[in-house]
């Protein structure tokens, strides 16, 4: 017995008991009794043949005609403006404003729509931001990869969070966990959630998916989940050696392998104010830190100072993470999504100054790092299908 469909001339057959078989009993009887306007050349089959004659085999029957029929698919499909409800320009004005750093009630005055509206938009270019995305970013070659997490909050403060808000984990603080190149300004790595160590193998594990190798040098603050989580990620099984004794033998775990250099940036503060800054070699040599920062086009000496920056350029662009707002999320879904459009308009549609200084020419993170070679506009950014 067949248990796929199987072409026979123009007409396709599928098992018995299969329910496109019912569906085309009744879309034949309405055909015979011209309560239906169906296909023309089926309709003459069904009257020619009768229902004894559309049986070629026990086991099979004639798939429904509307089955057959080739189906109009819109241009738009498997893109933001899909279903979209609004005209082009519009949606890319919107989007484009969301975007720059501008929040969604200003956005519904200036633009005269509902603030619904401008949700809709923001959940239609969100997921399309972060496929284009993705799609693009892989095979990255890394010299130097920073790493910080920054704070932001969904709902209320952590402070404010009842017992039962604290267990859904849910509102309060949303760290915002970020890989960043410093010398292309591409943002490898993000994730969304609480300072605990899950999130950090998780931004490790995506920065081993975009890359090609182990960057060469990776520097982060002092916060000890960093140097376990790229042990989890990057690290090889060795077999420690014997101790002589009688006893079972100690088992294999996991080591950093002689490539992963890493290296922290220890503060000391007073009060509020930084003052003295100690740097510490965790994994690699001095040797291997010295020649990487000799050859680096970007930094001298050991520091995170290109990925602090950068989270000052995302608490501009992305309006939830401004501080002291009233715009901040009130969901988690909507503070991701945000996230992610400010995101792909930074690496695709804005030009990078410090880029540009350096290429002669308007350059955004993307084109610096080879992975297009334009700057985008928003309307192809929503557009574009991967």
């Amino acid at each position: 017995m067949r248990t796929d469909p199987v072409e026979i001339g123009h007409e396709q057959f599928f098992e018995s008991g299969d329910p496109a078989q019912s569906s085309y009993e009744r879309l034949r009887s309405a055909a015979l009794d011209r309560r239906h306007r169906g296909d023309a050349r089926c309709k003459a089959k069904v009257e020619t043949h009768g229902v004894a004659g559309l049986f070629i085999d026990p086991e099979h029957t004639v798939a429904p005609c509307w089955q057959t029929r080739t189906r109009r698919v819109s241009e738009r499909n498997g893109t933001a403006l899909y279903h979209a409800h609004l005209l082009d320009k519009d949606f890319e004005t919107i989007a484009t404003s969301l975007a720059e750093g501008v929040g969604v009630r200003t956005t519904s005055r200036i633009q005269r729509v509902d603030k619904k509206t401008v949700l809709h938009v923001l959940s239609k270019s969100a997921p399309q931001a972060a496929k284009v995305t993705h799609a693009l970013l892989a095979n990255t070659k890394v010299t130097e990869c920073q790493l910080d997490e920054m704070w932001s909050f969904v709902g209320k403060k952590e402070k404010n969070l009842g017992p039962i808000e604290k267990l859904g984990r849910t509102l309060g603080d949303a760290w915002i966990w970020i890989a960043f190149d410093a010398v292309n300004k591409v943002v490898l790595a993000k994730v969304v959630g609480k300072r605990t160590f899950p999130h950090a193998v998780e931004l490790l594990e995506e920065v081993k998916r975009v890359t090609t190798g182990i960057p060469e040098l990776f520097s982060s603050d002092q916060l000890d989940q960093y140097e376990r989580a790229l042990i989890q990620v990057y690290g090889k099984l060795a077999q420690p050696c014997g101790t002589g004794r009688r006893g079972r033998p100690p088992k294999a775990r996991l080591v950093a392998p002689e490539d992963l250099v890493y290296v922290q940036v220890v503060k000391q503060y007073e009060g509020h104010r930084v003052s003295k800054v100690n740097r510490k070699i965790v994994f690699g040599t001095q040797d291997q830190v010295d020649g990487i920062l000799a050859s680096s086009t970007s930094s001298q000496k050991i520091n995170t100072s290109y990925i602090e920056r950068h989270n000052g350029s995302i608490r501009h662009i992305d309006s939830r993470c401004v501080r002291k707002t009233y715009r901040f999320s009130k969901i988690m879904t909507n503070h991701k999504q945000q996230l992610e459009l400010s995101m792909a308009y930074y690496h695709l549609c804005r030009p990078h100054r410090t880029l540009t200084k350096r290429h002669g020419k308007p350059t955004t993170p993307f084109m610096s790092g080879g992975l297009t070679d334009h700057v985008w506009q928003m309307k192809e950014l929503l557009s574009f299908k991967c």
